[in-house]
């Protein structure tokens, strides 16, 4: 089993959701609510899985289809985050860095413990930051800050 440096990796996944994560989101033109829909219909068509032509064609792609092509890795990466009946990682980050609930908040819209939303939200920021980079390399994306810290 790979171990990751758990407390650096979550510092690296907040940082990211703080500085990084609307800048690429505004320069795909991804808007809020397209995070949050059910279907993420992003601009274009969204592959999740990439083939020998996509991937000869990403770096021939302008650079505004790059930019909405990193925001769609992003997304996918996050829609990706598992949301079990006892974890809710999906749920955390969306509530945590998108729309900016408190932990109390948060503790309350989930019914969850201080000590388990603490947990919880440790286990989502490690997952979010091994599904960036999963998604990262299934769709040939090299310019994206790697979050996994080992």
């Amino acid at each position: 089993m790979i171990k990751c440096n758990i407390n650096e990796t979550v510092s690296n996944v907040k940082d990211f959701f703080q500085h990084d994560f609307w800048h690429y989101m505004n320069q795909g033109g991804i808007h809020v609510n397209q995070l949050s829909s059910p279907q993420m219909d992003l601009a274009g068509s969204t592959h999740t899985n990439t083939n020998g032509i996509e991937k000869s064609l990403i770096s021939d792609l302008s650079e505004a289809e790059q930019a909405i092509y990193r925001a769609e890795t992003i997304a996918i990466a996050l829609n990706n985050c598992s949301d079990l009946d006892n974890s809710k990682h999906q749920t955390i980050l969306r509530s945590a860095y998108i729309n900016e609930l408190t932990d109390y908040q948060i503790e309350i819209k989930l019914s969850f413990s201080d000590y388990q939303l603490r947990r919880e939200k440790k286990k989502a920021c490690v997952e979010f930051a091994e599904r960036l980079e999963f998604w990262c390399k299934r769709r040939n994306i090299n310019d994206l800050p790697l979050l996994m810290s080992y």
